[in-house]
């Protein structure tokens, strides 16, 4: 396990997770030489540099609003539309580099500068799409960093759902729930795990998993991933060790049978390496 590696299982172990740490730390295996703390500073510094323009605003909308136009027309933070999938923009080091990334990590850009200027926000894990919230004493406010921080009015959250699914979906209260730090974390690295699956990079999909369990030790169906991945690389014992472990938590889950046969098959291959 290398140092990055090890400082995430971690921060993964205790609550709360440090969000901008944490996202920093997925970046550092890709990128070893990383600085996490020079990266940290950038955010204090852009939150320096946002405070005496965003406390001008005299409540939650305003300071939204000024906060919005600091970071994506002042700053030229922008959502890659052109390059969704570029693993660049799921690191933060490279969001801030090139002020460009997809919705989770402009909005993590976004809750960190704004939360270090008293901005009550959240991330909202909405279908497809990752957003935030500022919720004060008259309710709450939903905004999408990735098209510039737009506040968005109930009509188009509705609106994107029926494009999500191709039809009319109700807008379950769920969808717009306060997510914290290990959430965010995890779906993060979900984004990853697409993305190197897609290009069958099995080593940085396994290295994606491993850090997903790691702050979720009860998500199953990446238990079960992990376990096929271990298989598909020939590390026969830890996909053994996983398809066990998922079949004594979860004994009568539907993948549970063809879990069973890979234990079978893989009892057989372990014999075979002693």
């Amino acid at each position: 396990m290398n140092d990055a590696r090890r400082e995430f299982a971690t921060i993964a172990s205790k609550e709360p997770v440090p969000l901008a740490r944490g996202a920093l730390l997925i970046a550092k295996e890709e990128y070893p030489s990383l600085d996490i703390d020079e990266y940290l500073d950038k955010l204090a510094t852009l939150a320096r540099e946002a405070e005496p323009i965003v406390r001008a605003g005299e409540d939650t909308v305003e300071r939204v609003q000024l906060l919005s136009h600091f970071l994506f027309e002042l700053k030229g933070f922008e959502g890659n539309a052109e390059n969704y999938n570029d693993p660049r923009n799921s690191f933060l080091n490279d969001v801030i580099n090139r002020r460009l990334g997809i919705p989770i990590t402009l909005s993590v850009v976004y809750l960190e500068v704004g939360r270090r200027l008293g901005i009550n926000l959240y991330g909202v894990s909405f279908p497809n799409h990752f957003l935030v919230k500022a919720v004060d004493e008259r309710g709450e406010l939903i905004i999408d960093p990735f098209v510039g921080g737009k506040i968005l009015a109930l009509d188009e959250i509705r609106a994107r759902l029926t494009q999500i699914f191709g039809q009319p979906v109700e807008l379950n209260p769920a969808m717009l729930k306060a997510r914290g730090a290990r959430h965010i974390l995890a779906r993060m690295l979900t984004n990853l795990k697409i993305i190197y699956m897609g290009a069958s990079d099995w080593t940085r999909a396994l290295a994606a998993l491993d850090r997903i369990i790691m702050l979720e030790p009860r998500a199953l169906d990446e238990l079960v991933e992990r376990g096929s991945l271990f298989e598909r690389l020939e590390c026969f014992k830890p996909a053994l060790d996983d398809y066990q472990s998922f079949l004594s938590q979860a004994p009568e889950h539907p993948a549970a049978e063809a879990a069973r046969e890979a234990v079978m098959r893989l009892i057989r291959q372990v014999a075979l390496i002693n």
